[in-house]
């Protein structure tokens, strides 16, 4: 396969989305979800904090006259609001700063998520928020759950260019602007494609402006063998990677994300399955397919919980074909218990974009489907889209 050199993009941030509902035995609970809110990048506030969420009721509800489409497969389980709009559109590539109001969603009928703790795994416990009907949201209602990293001053984070190094795999860090060691912070942690340095995810990814370089720990691994990419070999390194990370920083482990393009794609599909207990969402893009690791039906893979999934394919990708989108999306969807049909996300039906929403699924567990046309990666339809940071800071940030 081609090296995957990526081209450089500049992006932005919209607004929310929610927690997980998880009991202490891990029964899936059932209900009304409360989703994404958003901004256009202009419309979010000058510090770069994404405005609270609209929160719709029960699915099915009207989301600004956007009907449902049918797509995927899965058994129905549960139900799930409807997503506020977003003012701006996928593919834009504006900064992340801004002054303004965000666009307020479509309200429903009724709406709300209830669930325990969550005792086991290194996620530390989730809960589901409540949410008021046709109302503005809140930020999420899941305390934070600090790691030992905790109160450890002057932790080191490396650079691309002197990375640190565990279980043969190079990474480092990038601590929020005025980082406090007393306070737990979420992590996204980005995983490049192969060929690429590791630089890559810093510079492409698009979380290094306003909103999430002052709201959260930026992590950027890099695999063992960067001419073969991310593959089933590098499964075994994320423990102790995750290990090291949630001691050396102040992490708040209930909030543990992951994302990544073409291999790094895979990867963070695999840890999605393999790591749910550790992580919260994942954002697999431009997926192919992993010896060892078949998108069978989840229960063959034994998955570990459930995790929030935004699977992103180009629906043209002439570097991996289009195939495996789908089936990233259809294992996510079933692992969830999402329905059949899928509601458009408001602000993210343009080409470059095309997001929509898995209705019927367990609640706090939200599948997003974005099978965008951006031509990223030299017009291969193959890319980091140009949407995605602006899309998974506004859903992440509200968990």
């Amino acid at each position: 396969m081609k090296s995957e050199r990526m081209l450089n993009i500049v992006l932005a941030p919209i607004s929310p989305i929610q927690p997980r509902a998880v009991s202490s035995s891990r029964v899936r609970v059932v209900g009304v979800t409360l989703l994404l809110g958003s901004c256009a990048l202009a419309a979010c506030s000058s510090d770069g904090t994404p405005p609270l969420p609209s929160q719709a009721g029960a699915a099915g509800a009207a989301m600004g006259g956007a009907p449902s489409s049918s797509a995927g497969s899965a058994p129905v389980g549960g139900s799930h609001a409807g997503m506020p709009a977003d003012g701006g559109g996928g593919g834009s590539q504006a900064g992340m700063s801004g002054a303004g109001s965000g666009a307020g969603g479509a309200a429903g009928g009724s709406g709300a998520t209830s669930g325990g703790a969550n005792g086991g795994g290194g996620a530390g416990g989730h809960s589901a928020a409540a949410g008021s009907p046709g109302a503005a949201g809140s930020s999420s209602t899941v305390p934070a759950n600090p790691s030992t990293g905790c109160n450890k001053a002057s932790p080191a984070t490396g650079t691309s260019g002197s990375p640190l190094t565990v279980s043969g795999h190079q990474y480092y860090v990038k601590l929020p602007t005025n980082y406090d060691a007393a306070k737990p912070y979420p992590v996204m942690m980005m995983f490049n494609p192969t060929g690429n340095p590791i630089s890559w995810a810093e510079s492409n990814a698009g979380f290094e402006a306003t909103g999430p370089k002052e709201a959260w720990i930026r992590v950027y691994p890099t695999m063992a063998n960067n001419a073969s990419g991310w593959g089933a070999s590098d499964v075994a390194f994320f423990e102790p990677f995750y290990e090291k990370v949630i001691d050396s920083y102040c992490v708040d482990k209930a909030r543990v994300f992951a994302g990544g393009e073409s291999s790094g794609g895979d990867f963070s599909s695999i840890l999605g399955c393999e790591y749910g207990d550790k992580i919260r969402a994942t954002a697999p893009c431009s997926t192919k397919p992993v010896s060892g690791y078949a998108l069978d039906v989840p229960i063959k893979r034994q998955c570990k919980g459930e995790v929030t999934a935004v699977v992103i394919h180009g629906k043209n990708d002439n570097v991996v074909g289009p195939a495996n989108g789908p089936k990233t999306r259809d294992f996510y969807a079933a692992l969830n218990h999402c329905g059949t049909t899928t509601t458009p996300v408001p602000g993210y039906t343009d080409t470059l974009s095309n997001c929509v929403m898995y209705e019927g699924c367990d609640a706090g567990y939200p599948v997003y489907w974005c099978n965008h046309t951006d031509p990223n990666y030299s017009n291969t339809n193959h890319g980091w889209p140009a949407f995605a940071p602006k899309f998974l800071w506004a859903l992440f940030s509200k968990m």
